[in-house]
């Protein structure tokens, strides 16, 4: 048997089973032929169209192709009992290179709680997100680390939470990873204190709570904390800049939490932010910008609109740009942006302009489609599964790749000393990097790694942590 397809195998197991509130043994794994439907599959099966849709989500609607694997489950039991599915190592895939400590911990149990059976938009993500997951458990398998995958269905209401948490293997995890949804985060952080558990939440945060929580990781950064470490930055090291905010008539939250931090920081250092209307004529222009400073330019709002009509207005503002200058009628003025999140989405439409002028977006992740690491993680996340991450931002296969391995291996390897010396892992992520620090409210911990990426005037993207 090829290694690609047993790999692929040891994928298609647990990922297509996401949707189910217990994981079951399988009985085989199926090659359409040509001829072969969906009905036809299920009724040689002797099981439901429901459950053949079920354990293979993807053929929703009866389309099938010839040559591809479905999951054939178990006809249907009473009370079915909650097994693991216990992922056995393969050979050892280097797509992050582990430290030299030896594993304090033999084997893993971890659970992953998520409304698989959602049916709305936001589901594919987590399925995706689950499949990242999959992958950077292969990784610590094939490092020696035995890990068994409990994946349960949580639904999205605090009521589905703590029928979840009946479950008595759930008791005897040593990492549970969820929920979606924040109404169910104060029961599952609970539960996960009252039996010490590690409890790493990627798309919910504990914001406040009663009592201890210090098993507890908080995994998406929050806004304010990620505009605090930017701030800082632009204030620390390119104080010397004339800074200006670019002024819509769309202001929006983000833009106006961001503007107020840098204001406080830069005039701790004695320096001013000058205003400027994005609608303002060539005097206004002239007013706001330094012919001997570079000129920073900080746009209220994070809407591509802005930035359009904002490109459009420096075009009217030179007769021609070059690429560190405005030249012709304007020669000496220099310009740079602080940008947003969310500009990451432009980049298809806007590169040049991003480079042109000196852009700087802030944000807790970045995937860089130009390393080579990048492209092989995005292959071998195709041989996997069939087909490639959905084009969002970010990517949610590389997110559950990077949370689960920096937990998975760290735990493996620190053991119990992971709360006290987790930020001593040395990880390259793919998209998601991690640096925890104490909650001083929850006494858990909180992700506070913050990115700027740098798209410079020589075409080059730099990457500042």
């Amino acid at each position: 048997m090829k290694y690609d397809y047993l790999l692929s195998l040891l994928f298609l197991l647990p990922a297509s089973l996401h949707a189910q509130g217990t994981m079951e043994s399988l009985d085989n794994i199926y090659q359409v032929k040509k001829g072969d439907t969906a009905y036809s599959i299920a009724s040689s099966h002797g099981i439901s169209l429901e459950d053949l849709y079920r354990a293979n989500p993807e053929i929703t609607g009866g389309k099938i192709k010839k040559g591809s694997f479905l999951v054939i489950p178990q006809k249907t039991k009473a009370a079915p009992q909650q097994q693991a599915v216990q992922i056995q190592p393969v050979a050892p895939q280097q797509t992050v290179q582990p430290t030299t400590a030896l594993p304090y911990y033999e084997s893993l149990r971890v659970a992953v709680l998520l409304p698989f059976e959602e049916k709305s938009a936001r589901a594919p993500k987590f399925l995706e997100f689950y499949q990242g997951f999959l992958m950077a458990v292969d990784s610590i398998s094939s490092r020696g680390t035995n890990v068994s995958v409990y994946a349960l269905n949580t639904g999205s209401t605090a009521a589905h939470i703590k029928q979840v948490l009946e479950e008595p293997e759930l008791q005897s995890m040593q990492l549970i990873i969820g929920p979606a949804d924040q109404s169910q985060v104060p029961a599952l952080s609970d539960f996960c204190q009252q039996h010490g558990i590690k409890l790493v939440l990627p798309f919910a945060n504990l914001k406040s709570a009663s009592g201890e929580h210090s098993t507890v990781y908080n995994a998406t950064p929050q806004g304010s904390v990620i505009q605090q470490r930017v701030s800082s930055f632009f204030a620390e090291k390119q104080a010397e800049k004339n800074y200006i905010v670019l002024n819509t008539d769309e202001a929006d939250e983000k833009g106006k939490g961001l503007i107020d931090l840098l204001r406080t920081k830069l005039g701790e250092k004695g320096v001013s932010m000058r205003q400027m209307h994005i609608l303002g004529d060539d005097q206004a222009y002239t007013s706001a910008l330094n012919q001997f400073r570079e000129n920073c330019i900080v746009p209220d709002n994070v809407s591509i609109k802005t930035l359009n009509i904002f490109f459009s207005r420096l075009k009217t503002f030179a007769e021609e740009h070059i690429v560190d200058e405005i030249a012709a009628e304007h020669p000496e003025y220099k310009i740079s942006l602080i940008g947003y999140p969310e500009w990451q989405t432009y980049t298809q439409s806007l590169l040049n302009e991003f480079y042109q002028f000196d852009t700087y977006i802030y944000s807790s992740y970045y995937r860089n489609p130009l390393l080579e690491r990048t492209t092989e993680f995005e292959r071998r996340f195709i041989n996997h599964f069939g087909y490639g991450m959905a084009p969002t931002f970010p990517r949610y296969g590389m997110l559950g790749f990077d949370l689960g391995f920096y937990f998975m291996h760290g735990m493996a390897t620190l053991g119990d000393n992971f709360d006290q010396q987790q930020n001593s892992l040395r990880l390259q992520p793919f998209q998601h990097p991690f640096v925890f620090a104490k909650d001083p409210d929850t006494k858990g911990f909180i992700n506070e790694s913050a990115l700027i990426i740098h798209y410079s005037p020589e075409h080059t993207i730099d990457v500042i942590q």
